[in-house]
């Protein structure tokens, strides 16, 4: 698969997480993804479509993606996630990561976040 293929693997991973379409986010994904989530590490397609689908109601977030770079297999996308409140839309607040992902032929091996950049531009350019 050729770089740009998969950035816009990764890039299909946050549309179908935003619009909460899980087909379409687990087609995304390698049988053997690892998803190192705040609450530790999920393994398998099952528990990333577990990790993805998020209850109604509440404050709800939606990712926007405001840089990309692929090098190889790996893609780093700077985001932004914007937090509303699901009852009235109204802004909750926002705050901005980096998404790093190894993206093998089948799909997505690993997904990390990062609130450091430097970290994640580190583990992006590691040999």
């Amino acid at each position: 698969m050729e770089p740009e293929n998969r950035e816009a693997v990764a890039r299909e991973f946050v549309r179908a997480f935003n619009e909460r379409d899980l087909d379409a986010f687990t087609a995304t994904l390698d049988p053997g993804i690892e998803l190192h989530s705040m609450k530790g590490v999920r393994q398998g397609v099952p528990a990333a479509r577990e990790w993805a689908d998020r209850s109604p109601g509440g404050v709800q977030q939606t990712v926007v993606v405001t840089s990309a770079e692929a090098n190889g297999d790996r893609v780093l996308l700077r985001i932004r996630r914007d937090w509303h409140w699901a009852e009235d839309g109204s802004p909750a607040g926002s705050d901005e990561m980096a998404w790093f992902f190894l993206v093998g032929d089948s799909g997505i091996v690993t997904w990390m976040p990062f609130t450091d950049n430097a970290e994640a531009s580190a583990v992006f350019t590691k040999p």
